[in-house]
């Protein structure tokens, strides 16, 4: 089922599905020590949304942890990411991801990882702080996000949270996308 409504400023996408498929992944240095992996989302090449859309999942675990992993790869523009939640529908006021509105101003409880081996690309940047062709970033909520896109591969972050087998967990995260071209994608991994 797929939702789209306007507040404020802001436009809403909302995907919700069961994630019950697996797709082949191809490893590399950062998905290698990731097993089970799925695809929940992609884009290639991206459109643009130069403003936040929210995305939700329901994904059922197949483990007592779970790593959540993204990857961006941009021509033109970077992508931002923001308030990233994890949350058991079990116990749906609990937030289990740590630091997913990226407050800390850094990358606290992430695991950062390039391809080629390259420093980080974009990184944590606040509400006042980075500017790229002619477009001002900004935060979801919040004072900092994630600025992320390498141009030559995709640059990751991820991090791991516990879950319980069989348990159904709500997880939302808002995107935002200013640019476009043929060579952008946008990924989006669950795995154990």
């Amino acid at each position: 089922m797929q939702l789209q409504l306007s507040v404020s400023n802001f436009k809403i996408k909302e995907i919700l599905f069961y994630l019950t498929f697996i797709l082949a992944i191809t490893s590399n240095i950062c998905t290698s020590t990731i097993t089970g992996i799925q695809m929940v989302d992609s884009c290639f090449p991206c459109s643009t949304f130069p403003y936040y859309i929210l995305i939700i999942y329901i994904y059922q675990a197949i483990s007592n942890v779970t790593r959540i992993a993204f990857a961006f790869k941009r021509q033109n523009y970077y992508f931002a990411l923001d308030s990233v939640s994890v949350r058991d529908y079990a116990a749906p006021s609990t937030e289990i991801l740590n630091n997913g509105g990226f407050e800390t101003g850094d990358l606290t409880s992430w695991i950062y990882c390039n391809q080629n081996n390259a420093s980080s690309t974009g990184g944590i940047k606040s509400n006042t702080s980075f500017s790229y062709n002619s477009f001002t970033y900004y935060s979801q909520s919040g004072t900092y996000y994630y600025l992320g896109g390498s141009n030559i591969s995709a640059d990751y972050i991820s991090q791991s949270f516990p879950t319980k087998i069989g348990h159904e967990y709500n997880i939302s995260m808002w995107v935002m996308f200013p640019g476009s071209g043929n060579l952008t994608s946008a990924n989006l991994f669950i795995g154990v």
